[in-house]
C-alpha cells in the first residue's frame, strides 16, 4: 500500500521537471540565440577596428582579406579581445569571413566586407551581420550576407 503514494509522488515530480523544461528550454535557446548575435555584431566592429588600423599602419597595402595579418596587426596593438576571436574564421556560433577587398588605381586595397553568418540559421543565430570600410553595421534577411541592410 505505501508503494502507490510513492509512485504517485515520482510521477508528480517528473511532470513538474517537465514541465520547467518546456517553459526553460526555448527561453534559454532564445536568450543564447540574442547573445550570440550580440557578439557578432560586436566582433564585426571590433575587425572592422582592426582593419583600420592595418590599413593606417600599411599605407601601400591598405585594407587585407587574410585573418593571419589581422591577428598579428591585432597582437601588436595589444587587442586581446581580437586575438581571442581570431583563432578561426568560426566562434560562438558565426562564421567569420573577409570578402570585397577591392584594388584602387595606386594599387591599394581601399574596400573590405566582413561577414558573420550563422553556422546554424535559426539555432545558432538568426540574422548575418556586416560591415565594410564606412564602419557601418548592417543585417542581413534569412541569414543571408548579400542581403544587408541598415540597422
Amino acid at each position: 500500500m505505501t508503494r502507490r503514494p510513492l509512485v504517485l509522488s515520482i510521477l508528480g515530480i517528473a511532470v513538474f521537471v517537465l514541465i520547467l523544461a518546456a517553459i526553460f528550454v526555448p527561453h534559454n535557446m532564445v536568450s543564447r540565440v540574442a547573445r550570440n548575435e550580440v557578439g557578432a555584431a560586436t566582433r564585426l566592429r571590433v575587425l572592422a577596428d582592426i582593419e583600420t588600423r592595418y590599413a593606417k599602419a600599411h599605407p601601400q597595402q591598405g585594407y587585407t582579406c587574410d585573418f593571419a595579418l589581422l591577428r598579428a596587426e591585432a597582437a601588436s596593438a595589444g587587442n586581446q579581445d581580437l586575438k581571442d576571436f581570431l583563432p578561426s574564421d568560426t566562434f560562438a556560433g558565426y562564421k567569420y569571413s573577409l570578402t570585397g577587398c577591392e584594388v584602387d588605381q595606386a594599387i591599394v586595397v581601399a574596400r573590405f566586407k566582413a561577414t558573420a553568418v550563422p553556422l546554424v540559421p535559426g539555432k545558432s543565430g538568426v540574422r548575418a551581420f556586416c560591415i565594410d570600410q564606412t564602419m557601418e553595421l548592417r543585417f542581413g534577411i534569412n541569414e543571408r550576407p548579400e542581403t544587408c541592410r541598415s540597422l
